[in-house]
């Protein structure tokens, strides 16, 4: 069990904005790993005395209501096209990132959108079933066609990703940082993956994902979200 306190005075007007790095350390710890149960005694008025953003109040709405993000994750990732990219939005779901899986711009589809400090910033992930090296010269005039309209891109590489996850992770989000994409948070209620999936299997779970959702065997709600079952840490 993990007890949080966090009591202030209301002045009857939106206090400060908290947002700063040690404050989100201590909460994300308290939030990803209290096992059984995570109780929060505060004084505040979420609505009322802290404004939108605020790490305060981001953590009493996941108190209040937990299965709020659970609910939200395992929507955005059963649209997922592959295993690369379900690891791709977990992760950067649980860094704070806002991830919108298979946006349509016109007649171009995008992996994902990722939104974040005001600014957004489309993600292609290189090496999933409809981006091998084949397609690569296809996507690139694609990207070409899309930033002339004033999209802005990263891509991440599956060969790279399996190899190093989080160095791969840590590049991507470096180059969303320099298109101005940054996290709001990283309460999420959303563990970070345990293990990557082995680049010696990555051909064999694309494929048995794909002909599952041809199936409808991953449309059930209590199914398994991925080729690996999602883990979720936070309250009871």
């Amino acid at each position: 069990v993990m007890l949080l306190s966090m009591v202030h005075s209301s002045r009857g007007a939106a206090l400060r904005m908290v947002q700063d790095e040690p404050t989100k350390q201590r909460f994300n710890v308290a939030a990803s790993r209290a096992r059984d149960q995570l109780w929060l005694v505060h004084s505040l008025n979420p609505d009322r005395d802290l404004q939108e953003g605020d790490l305060r109040r981001r953590l009493i709405e996941h108190v209040r209501n937990p299965t709020a993000m659970r609910s939200k994750v395992i929507a955005e990732l059963k649209k997922a096209e592959s295993p690369f990219e379900v690891e791709v939005i977990r992760r950067l779901i649980a860094a704070g990132f806002d991830v919108e899986p298979q946006v349509w711009v016109g007649r171009y589809r995008l992996d994902m959108v990722v939104r974040g400090g005001g600014n957004q910033a489309a993600v292609e992930c290189d090496g999933a079933r409809y981006h091998g090296l084949d397609e690569l010269p296809a996507d690139l005039a694609r990207q070409a066609v899309l930033e002339r309209m004033g999209w802005r891109f990263a891509r991440i590489r599956g060969t790279r990703f399996y190899r190093q996850p989080d160095a791969a992770m840590e590049d991507l989000t470096r180059r969303l940082a320099d298109l101005g994409v940054t996290p709001s948070s990283t309460i999420t209620g959303v563990a970070e993956p345990a293990h990557s999936i082995s680049p010696m299997i990555e051909d064999l779970l694309r494929d048995v994902w794909h002909i599952a959702r041809e199936q409808g065997w991953v449309t059930p709600p209590d199914a398994p979200s991925t080729p690996e079952q999602l883990t979720l840490a936070g309250t009871e």
